[in-house]
């Protein structure tokens, strides 16, 4: 006993640290277990967002220091994005002409078929194209550090700002997955422009997308005076009236049949207007001499809908009124603005992106719609529509911080965000020129919230309302402090890992590293009888150190991952076997128990050793040359072979050298 003191020091110290390893493990699957309890309710989201207030530190670090399980097994989405490259080019350009465009064009379509870095294709076709021409690099781009502004430099920088952007990008994704939550992300690049970003337990595609792809495009803009607006409407109906192109858009079955009927009773209208009181109408050219275009079209209207049915009069406003009538054929009567349906909103775009509506609208209004609005019965979503000031009046950039909070006044989640002091400085003015008028906060052309201005506010602090939940409230949280990604970024792949999935794969994991243990240590000590059980208990150490080095390293457990941890009990006992096997032939030459353990434990080390090296090599390999699953097993393997090599020679013999000490007697080697 004395003379092993130092060597059981040694394990208990070993077997404490692995314990105290694993604590965190235990510590974030138990947390993990509360939070999934919480349902989808509105009242589980702010019982969840009340959790993670307390738990959500304490979560955050247990994850960190525990043992993180791969897609295969927690489930999750695994993404490729792709830095779109020559967006970033075109953006850099300080002037844009169609040779330009015709090299981004040639350069966008090999891009689709290769993987290598975009600038030194860009910039052989640029040399094809547009130097004949004349032209370098110089006349499009300019870069303070590039020397002489020659096109070496030149390309040089933009090479630059592509790897730095690629690199920022994955940062800013980086602190939008960690502010989001989302624990054990992981995020590395691929070649020159691509990001691999694996999110374990994520399984809301749609969130994820809004996640990574979001550009934080934030704004303020005043919505317009509802005069300003009618005006509007009526130029952009003065010129589509008549457009036949609309019909997709507007025409209905009942529509038709009444504008035929209304067609008919045009000529009889213009015989009854015609046919009215003379003497009335001479009296009445003073008031129509003072009377705006406005008023002079709505008695127009009003005269021409005399002896009209309903159903005429609608076919008459819809030839008349193409626009008005989408905005309006959704809107529910009480409604205080306009508000249309998902169709209705695409067929509004598609009008108001045309070439010839545009410039009649473009430099007054600018025309967003608010957040999905989802029907009682959710079959479809609608959105109201919102006329604001052309340009905005604050971008997003002035923000400094935002917090996501339950509101005080109405217990439903808002974003409060902090200006920095020009902010603060440009949203007092604002403030103070449109009080009693309402200020939209758009994100990325959608109006999050539009409140009216009560007073002068001096500070810059602003809160966005009208957020679904404390999820969605979190995720605009992060767009907004995380920033805007520097160069637009696409998803090229994904696919995504049911919880079910990996759950099955985890128990199914589970129970064939159990029923492997479980066969192992019948065997054992049913052959080797005391030695089988000393080996067994070498092995349980085994697995323990293992998954304690998974945890410290930080290491991912996959699939394959626990395959290894099976091989490695196989390997354990294996060693076990070995020396077991080697005493048996000493013991059977006459030799003392004791000589028989020295000689056994010191013929059988060589092969072991030879063995556990081969072994820990072959992981070495598969994890250099392997990818994902591969290297999972490749590190199992490795940290599995290191602690056998401990576990079946050192440990085992300080349990045999004590029993050796106690009583002799009841060591059997079978």
């Amino acid at each position: 006993m004395k003379k092993n003191r130092a060597k059981i020091i040694l394990i208990l110290l070993f077997i404490a640290g692995a314990i105290y390893a694993l604590y965190p493990t235990y510590q974030s699957q138990k947390l993990k277990s509360e939070l999934d309890e919480f349902g989808t309710t509105g009242r589980d989201s702010v019982r969840r967002a009340q959790w993670l207030a307390q738990n959500a530190e304490d979560m955050k670090s247990a994850s960190t220091k525990a043992i993180k399980l791969g897609l295969d097994l927690r489930g999750g989405i695994y993404v490729t994005m792709e830095v779109d490259v020559l967006k970033f080019l075109e953006e850099q350009a300080l002037q844009k002409d169609d040779l330009l465009d015709s090299v981004l064009k040639i350069t966008e379509r090999e891009e689709a078929t290769t993987e290598n870095p975009i600038v030194p294709l860009f910039v052989q076709h640029f040399n094809d194209i547009a130097k004949p021409k004349g032209k370098s690099l110089a006349n499009y781009f300019y870069f303070a550090d590039a020397n002489n502004g020659d096109d070496k430099s030149i390309q040089a920088a933009l090479q630059k700002g592509v790897d730095e952007a690629v690199d920022r990008a994955i940062e800013i994704i980086r602190n939008r997955i960690d502010q989001f939550g989302l624990t054990e992300p992981t995020i590395q690049k691929q070649g020159s422009r691509r990001i691999i970003i694996e999110l374990p337990g994520g399984q809301d595609v749609n969130q994820v997308h809004q996640l990574l792809q979001g550009t934080a495009q934030l704004e303020f803009r005043v919505l317009k005076d509802q005069k300003i607006v009618e005006r509007v409407l009526e130029r952009i109906d003065k010129h589509l009236a008549g457009d036949t192109s609309l019909a997709k858009f507007v025409m209905t079955d009942s529509a038709r049949k009444a504008e035929a009927a209304a067609a008919k009773s045009d000529s009889t209208k213009a015989k009854a207007i015609a046919a009215k009181d003379t003497t009335a109408k001479d009296t009445s050219k003073a008031a129509i001499a003072g009377m705006t275009p406005e008023d002079s079209a709505h008695r127009a209207d009003s005269l021409a809908e005399i002896g009209m049915t309903q159903e005429q009069k609608a076919a008459r406003f819809i030839k008349l009124h193409p626009f008005q009538y989408l905005l309006a054929r959704s809107t529910p009567q009480r409604a205080q603005s306009f508000i249309v349906n998902e169709q209705d909103r695409s067929s509004i775009k598609q009008i108001l992106q045309r070439p010839d509506v545009k410039p009649i609208y473009g430099d007054e209004v600018a025309v967003m719609f608010g957040r999905p609005m989802p029907s009682a019965n959710n079959t479809v979503n609608y959105y109201e529509v919102y006329f604001l000031a052309a340009q905005p009046e604050l971008t997003g950039k002035v923000i400094t911080d935002a917090r996501a909070d339950i509101s005080q006044q109405d217990g439903r989640p808002e974003v409060s965000m902090q200006m920095d002091e020009d902010g603060a400085h440009v949203w007092r003015r604002v403030t103070k020129a449109n009080i009693n008028k309402q200020v939209a906060i758009v994100l990325d052309s959608v109006v999050y919230s539009a409140p009216k201005v009560l007073g002068e506010i001096p500070s810059g602090n602003s809160q966005i309302t009208g957020i679904g939940d404390m999820t969605e409230a979190n995720l605009l949280k992060i767009v907004l402090k995380a920033g805007a990604l520097p160069a637009p970024v696409k998803i090229i792949q994904e696919s995504v890992v049911g919880p079910s999935l990996g759950a099955d794969s985890i128990s199914k994991g589970t129970w064939s590293i159990v029923w492997s243990f479980i066969v192992v240590i019948i065997f054992m000590a049913f052959y080797y009888i005391t030695g089988g059980l000393v080996a067994d208990m070498a092995v349980l150490i085994n697995l323990l150190f293992t998954m304690a080095v998974l945890a410290t390293f930080g290491a991912t457990l996959t699939l394959p991952g626990m395959a290894g941890l099976v091989l490695t009990v196989g390997i354990a006992v294996d060693a076990n076997v070995l020396i077991y096997e080697r005493i048996r032939e000493e013991l059977s030459l006459g030799k003392s128990l004791k000589l028989a353990m020295d000689d056994g434990y010191h013929r059988a080390f060589a092969p072991i050793f030879d063995g556990h090296l081969t072994a820990f090599f072959s992981g070495v390999i598969l994890y250099a040359f392997g990818t994902g699953t591969v290297q999972g097993f490749a590190v199992t393997l490795m940290i599995g072979v290191a602690a056998s090599l401990f576990t079946a020679i050192v440990i085992t013999r300080v349990i045999f050298d004590i029993l050796m000490e106690r009583n002799q007697s009841v060591i059997k080697f079978g």
